[in-house]
């Protein structure tokens, strides 16, 4: 697959239920979650009760597979919307819940046969996330993908069923705190810059754009390796729109941008961008939208354009990015951004402190929880 197509999958994943009804293919993840964290004692199997000359399981790595807590299987067709009747066998565990695309459905169980009607839910199945509003209102919001470790390794055994790359590999666990903490740290910066968000008169045509990464790989979506998005999607969103991935390294330092224009041959702009070296993001009419810039302490560096005000985003020089990020205007720091994101408990917090004068001015606390099976919002905490 190449980067293309990953960004592609990437940036399609928030707006995918809205596009799917005009693909040419048709998929359904269907899951089943275990009472208890533990694996088949035999390979788990799909079966097409219903439209079967419509519906086949689509394999391959990361579309089916197991991990400790769940079952998953995905299913292609042309693009009929009738929904078929399935069953899965899932020998030696005991099945507590079964979910189409991020939809709860009814179910009967027969010993390790489990048999229900799928629905018309087209979502990524593996991937769950939500987005995390700007609680001082009209601010970006944050697109987060909610890792959790055990969708990436195999069992103890070393017994691998839907495994991608982050599979067999260090479990990027500062990486993946640290780019919470940076999009905290962008929404923060360019909700202080003005101009930028949703609700803003704003001189280009289009939409900033904060996203995270994941790591499950569902449907053979490979967000790898760990990076923060910035982006100006365009309208129509493809050709045109511009996507940063800010490459990090152990630490949570940013060491290098690789760039892309989505549907653009030739791209005057696309390519890797090392520390120092200033990425623009225009609209389809040539307005500069932003310039993002690596510093060369390991930060991100915003800017409306040259000459304007310059907000860096950098790690703690203690803790790291993973622990805090700065916001930084003019050599003093205005905003502190901290964050943690239980995936297994389906808890989400995060924390920014507004700064004057280097002191405390105001806290802003978020909590959303959420079904760590779904991603569905159970709860989200006012600031």
């Amino acid at each position: 697959m190449n980067m293309m197509t990953l960004c592609r999958f990437a940036l399609l994943l928030l707006i995918a239920p809205l596009i799917a009804a005009g693909a040419e293919s048709v998929y359904l993840t269907v899951k089943a979650v275990k009472s208890e964290p533990t694996r088949c004692t035999a390979p788990p199997t799909l079966s097409v009760l219903s439209h079967a000359e419509r519906w086949h399981e689509r394999k391959g790595d990361t579309w089916s597979g197991e991990n400790d807590w769940e079952v998953f299987f995905t299913l292609t067709a042309d693009t009929t919307n009738s929904p078929p009747r399935l069953a899965m066998t899932c020998p030696g565990v005991k099945v507590a819940r079964v979910i189409v695309g991020h939809t709860n459905v009814k179910f009967t169980i027969s010993g390790d046969r489990v048999e229900f009607d799928a629905v018309v839910d087209r979502s990524n199945g593996m991937l769950i996330n939500n987005s995390l509003a700007d609680p001082m209102g009209g601010g970006l919001p944050i697109g987060l993908y909610h890792n959790w470790r055990m969708r990436t390794n195999p069992d103890a055994q070393g017994r691998v069923r839907g495994c991608g790359p982050y599979n067999g590999r260090r479990y990027p666990a500062t990486e993946a705190m640290a780019v919470s903490n940076y999009l905290l740290g962008a929404r923060e910066a360019l909700r202080h810059m003005g101009g930028m968000g949703p609700r803003d008169t704003r001189s280009f045509d289009g939409n900033i754009v904060l996203l995270s990464f994941e790591v499950a790989c569902g449907r053979a979506h490979n967000d790898f390796p760990p990076h923060v998005h910035i982006m100006l999607y365009v309208p129509g969103y493809t050709p045109g729109s511009q996507v940063t991935h800010f490459y990090m390294d152990e630490r949570g330092r940013i060491v290098s941008n690789s760039f892309t224009e989505l549907g653009v041959k030739d791209s005057k702009h696309a390519g890797n961008y090392g520390p120092g070296d200033v990425c623009r993001m225009f609209d389809l009419k040539g307005n500069l939208g932003i310039e993002c810039v690596i510093s060369k302490e390991g930060g991100i560096l915003l800017r409306k354009k040259p000459g304007a005000d310059e907000y860096l985003l950098i790690g703690d020089g203690q803790a790291g990015a993973a622990g805090r990020v700065w916001v930084m205007l003019r050599g003093r720091k205005i905003a502190a951004c901290t964050s943690d994101d239980n995936a297994e408990r389906g808890i989400m917090t995060a924390v920014v402190e507004l700064l004057e004068e280097d002191k405390s001015a105001r806290t802003i606390r978020q909590m959303l929880c959420y079904d760590p099976f779904t991603g569905r919002v159970l709860e989200q905490a006012k600031p």
